[in-house]
């Protein structure tokens, strides 16, 4: 990239303060400093790919961890014929088709996997999986034949459990995660551990039904089953809300009682939650999760919107805010993407056998777990073989995050090596990683909230770059991933870091408008915002979208911002917005950047982190796959750290006129992203 043309082709446009608008919103710079992008050399160090390996107080032999790589997984076990001689021993390859363990509920009576198999004729029999909550343990349970106390906190939990397998004819054997692997402490059950944790997939997958405990489950199916009778009498009838408030206010107990149980909370639980083919309650009815989704999103339509008031007689409730822009007070169960997105990811589990890491990860991060490795071990049967690495037995039971954090960048750097770039373009950054770790996402950096920076959510998800592929040879160094990219242009302006809320859409309007009116190309972030429209439950109707579009953009080229904000106003498009996709959220910047050759400066919408702004003149733009540019969903922004080496400070929806600009114009450069 010829960097002194970008310089002149900048000193070209200029903004100009057309109309009266608050300047202190954006800086500019005239020119970026030069740059030269320079060939990455073989004499760079690699990686010590060892070092990322984790080292406990228990090691085990990389000969061992090569040979717990070669067990492979398999299909569904459910209902196999598994023909083997009694007399043969069982192979490890037969180990992966069936549960180690399973109990006979009938006879109470833990059997071994030669001891059932052999009862039932060497088929893998219909089996019942337990999902459940441990809850605060009180008791530790000795029952026959299992060699472990059961962590139980109330063993009348365990009373239920049984009691629901004997009452249902049809289940004599049970899979338990408690019961049927070795929980006591020693590094033979560690070792189990770690081979049974990437099988837990088949198991849930196989069984017959998934028994759902949950932490309050003796008042549990009852509040379902309440929940049920409300949407299939006024949610799904569309009833009248008005006429019916006093049973829909005072459902908001119900609801908040049922999505705040701690199963819903736990990381083990979500891949229980997501693996089964059905989920039963120990009264027997189905646990409709999808319901409880729906439920959750009608409550917030109709709340936001004003259908629904606080009626005559009503319970007083100190997180519900009617008509207001948050209508639910946070910290509060009540965030939608906790089930939202369970839809998508059973979806894409049924269909491709598998959920992405980063999604999982951005979902679960918010949930509990006793050892931070469970925050990946937990989420381990969702994931493709593409994405796991050996587990070492010492890192299933490790107290620190050091178990966590090593795994996490074996993980990463498998993907990466494989010429997957995910890792890339979502945003849950690390500010204090390591020298050469900045571009890894951080396991522990997509929470809702970061203690560090109050009032910023670190993760920005997006599903539709998981299969985004670089096929250029990348390389994992000390100092850094070296990697082929496109630059596709340099940012010349940005707004002030934005925050979430209607309030703060406005500065993202004024910006837009300022930046049209001085002869930028807002087309990007203008058709961005018209997404927004076109997903926010606060546009009334399907058919009201394109409209709504049409005006927004009309707005957006007033010819004075005060007619602007006036239509703006009109329209409640600054609440509307507030609940599009990927509009507001904390992090956002409005960026104006060029490309070259190019003399009009193009405007976006991105997701910068909150402690790295960009450097003006030094920050870029920057397509980091080898697909076709039109092709590209999304790209990466840089701020230059060496001479020859750039920090990822977030990303920005990519815009396919642009990317037919890259296709016809640019080459790939070799750099490093630290």
């Amino acid at each position: 990239m010829d960097s002194e043309s970008i310089a002149q082709e900048f000193s070209s446009w200029a903004p100009n303060n057309l109309q009266p608008v608050n300047l202190d919103l954006l800086t500019f710079r005239q020119a970026p400093q030069a740059f030269q992008p320079v060939l990455i050399t073989e004499s760079n160090s690699p990686l010590d790919l060892d070092a990322l390996c984790y080292t406990g107080s228990r090691s085990q032999p990389k000969a061992d961890l090569e040979a717990a790589a070669e067990s492979k997984s398999v299909d569904d076990a459910g209902g196999m014929d598994i023909k083997m001689n009694e007399d043969h021993d069982l192979r490890e390859d037969i180990l992966a088709k069936a549960p180690l363990r399973l109990y006979d509920c009938e006879n109470e009576v833990l059997k071994d996997q030669q001891t059932y198999l052999r009862e039932t004729g060497h088929t893998i029999p219909p089996y019942l999986a337990v999902s459940q909550v441990w809850g605060e343990i009180k008791h530790q349970m000795i029952l026959p034949t299992v060699e472990w106390p059961v962590a139980m906190s109330d063993p009348a939990k365990w009373d239920t459990i049984l009691a629901y397998c004997k009452a249902d004819k049809r289940v004599k054997w049970m899979w338990m995660d408690v019961i049927c692997i070795n929980q006591s402490n020693s590094p033979e059950a560690d070792e189990e551990k770690a081979v049974e944790v990437p099988k837990m997939n088949h198991y849930y997958r196989g069984a017959i039904a998934c028994l759902v405990v949950p932490n309050d489950y003796l008042n549990f199916p009852l509040a379902h089953a309440q929940l049920v009778d409300l949407s299939c009498d006024i949610m799904d009838a569309n009833a009248s809300v008005q006429e019916n408030a006093l049973r829909i206010w005072e459902s908001i107990a119900v609801l908040d009682a049922v999505i705040g149980d701690e199963w819903f909370w736990r990381v083990w639980t979500y891949q229980e939650l997501l693996l089964p083919n059905k989920h039963i309650l120990s009264d027997g009815q189905e646990l409709r999760v999808d319901l409880l989704r729906r439920l959750l999103d009608w409550y917030h339509k109709i709340l936001r919107n004003g259908s629904l008031n606080k009626p005559q007689g009503g319970t007083d409730y100190d997180f519900i805010h009617p008509g207001k822009e948050l209508v639910i007070s946070a910290p509060r169960n009540w965030q939608t993407r906790n089930l939202r997105f369970q839809t998508r990811m059973k979806e894409e589990l049924e269909q491709n056998g598998h959920v992405n890491l980063i999604s999982l990860i951005w979902q679960a991060s918010h949930k509990q777990s006793m050892y931070p490795v469970d925050r990946l071990l937990g989420l381990y049967g969702l994931l493709s073989d593409k994405e796991k690495v050996p587990i070492n037995p010492s890192e299933a039971s490790d107290l620190s995050t050091a178990a966590l954090e090593s795994m996490w960048a074996r993980v990463m750097a498998k993907a990466i090596t494989l010429g997957r770039v995910w890792p890339l373009l979502h945003d849950s950054p690390e500010p204090d990683a390591a020298e050469g770790r900045h571009w890894m996402p951080h396991i522990t950096a997509p929470t809702l909230w970061n203690e560090r920076f109050p009032g910023a959510a670190l993760a920005g998800l997006y599903p539709e770059t998981i299969n985004h592929h670089n096929h250029k040879d990348m390389k994992i160094t000390n100092n850094g991933l070296h990697i082929a990219v496109r630059f596709v242009g340099c940012v010349m302006g940005t707004s002030i870091n934005i925050g979430d809320g209607g309030g703060e859409m406005n500065k993202i309007i004024a910006c837009t408008w300022f930046l049209t009116a001085n002869g930028c190309n807002t087309d990007p972030i203008i058709q961005q915002l018209q997404h927004g429209l076109a997903t926010s439950d606060m546009v009334a109707s399907e058919e009201e979208i394109p409209g709504s579009q049409e005006v927004l953009s009309g707005a957006l080229h007033e010819s004075s911002i005060y007619d602007c904000f006036e239509l703006m106003e009109e329209m409640n498009f600054a609440r509307k917005l507030t609940y599009g996709y990927a509009i507001t959220g904390w992090n956002k910047r409005v960026l104006c950047f060029q490309i070259e050759g190019q003399k009009t400066p193009f405007v976006v919408l991105a997701w910068i982190h909150c402690s790295s702004p960009p450097k003006m003149g030094d920050c870029w733009i920057v397509d980091v796959t080898s697909e076709p540019a039109q092709m590209v969903r999304r790209w990466i922004v840089v701020n230059k750290v060496g001479p020859k080496t750039f920090r990822k400070i977030g990303t920005v929806r990519a815009w396919q006129p642009i990317g037919a600009i890259l296709d016809q114009s640019s080459v790939p450069v070799r750099i490093i992203l630290d």
